[in-house]
């Protein structure tokens, strides 16, 4: 809902707007209210202090009822650029200052924090938006359109309705010369450099095993590699992320650290079936026995002895799963 905005500059809310909610809340509940995911909330209470957790006499961490009208206002101001760490320290007055300076939509109307981030939106929708932002090479408004999604849809959603579709529709489009090299490698830096950005704070925080993160001689698709490895960061893996290209026998000079549990190799559709098949088998040959080999992507062949395969993120996110 939009919150009208009078000759004065001054915020007129809708009576339609967000119930206040009573507290106190636990972290699913303060998510829900706020339609930030949990692991991002943790994540800024580990990283920047905020929001803070109290305990009841039981024990339980909940969170007061109060903070979650603060929330809404940095999820808004995230959609619209912000850092995480420039605004969770600031007041509701000072949310709304900046919230001020937000370009008025429609007939004077602008965002109601009290809303929500990205209700009313649709991924269609986004994608549009953002494909509009490669076509002018306009990377501002194409990460601005990702991170509003990032807030709204949590990491695994993010993956599956925004950046993966997104990335499929642009090399569509390419393939059909409904755009330009230029536009194709544009967007995809900077869905990748999105990707990488996000990442840093669960990499920061990840404790669980370590998986090296390559792909394979003559694969130089790296937008698969980085979701698998957002993924794998987020759900506590420590990645070791080598890149694009790399020679089978780096892969495995790489894992035989003595903490490295994982290999973890993307393969997109351009790589031959055969090439790619005779190039697991012949990393899994150079691996250490105790390593599990993770294969993922379009590409990926046929799952073989010694091999873990996955076709979509949700099969990797439930690998991961079973190696906490």
């Amino acid at each position: 809902m939009a919150a009208a905005v009078n000759r004065d500059g001054k915020n007129r809310r809708a009576k339609s707007a967000a119930t206040p909610v009573a507290g106190p809340l636990s972290i699913g509940a303060l998510s829900r209210a706020t339609q930030v995911p949990v692991e991002t909330l943790r994540t800024w209470e580990r990283r920047y202090g905020s929001p803070v957790a109290v305990r009841k006499p039981s024990g339980h961490r909940v969170y007061p009822a109060a903070i979650v009208d603060q929330l809404r206002r940095v999820a808004l101001l995230l959609s619209q650029g912000h850092r995480a760490g420039e605004i969770l320290g600031l007041s509701i007055q000072e949310l709304d200052a900046l919230l001020s300076l937000l370009e008025p939509r429609g007939a004077g109307a602008r965002p109601d924090p009290g809303a929500g981030p990205g209700e009313g939106g649709t991924g269609e929708h986004s994608i549009r938006s953002m494909l509009r932002a490669a076509g002018a090479l306009d990377r501002e408004a194409l990460v601005r359109e990702l991170r509003a999604n990032w807030v709204r849809l949590g990491p695994l959603r993010f993956l599956q309705e925004c950046a993966a579709p997104f990335l499929v529709e642009v090399g569509s489009a390419w393939h059909e010369k409904r755009c330009e090299i230029r536009h194709e490698h544009f967007a995809s830096a900077c869905v990748c450099g999105f990707l990488r950005e996000v990442r840093e704070p669960f990499d920061h925080d990840a404790a669980g095993s370590r998986v090296v993160a390559a792909t394979l001689p003559g694969e130089a698709h790296e937008g698969g590699l980085l979701m698998a490895c957002l993924l794998m960061a987020v759900r506590g893996h420590r990645v070791v992320y080598l890149g694009t290209d790399t020679p089978a026998g780096e892969i495995a000079a790489a894992a035989h650290d003595s903490s490295i549990g994982q290999v973890a190799v993307s393969i997109s559709a351009a790589m031959p079936r055969a090439l790619a098949r005779r190039a697991v088998t012949q990393l899994r040959e150079r691996l250490p026995r105790r390593v599990h080999l993770w294969v993922g992507g379009a590409g990926a062949p046929p799952a073989a002895k010694g091999v873990e395969t996955f076709s979509t993120l949700s099969a990797l996110d439930a690998l991961l799963a079973t190696q906490l």
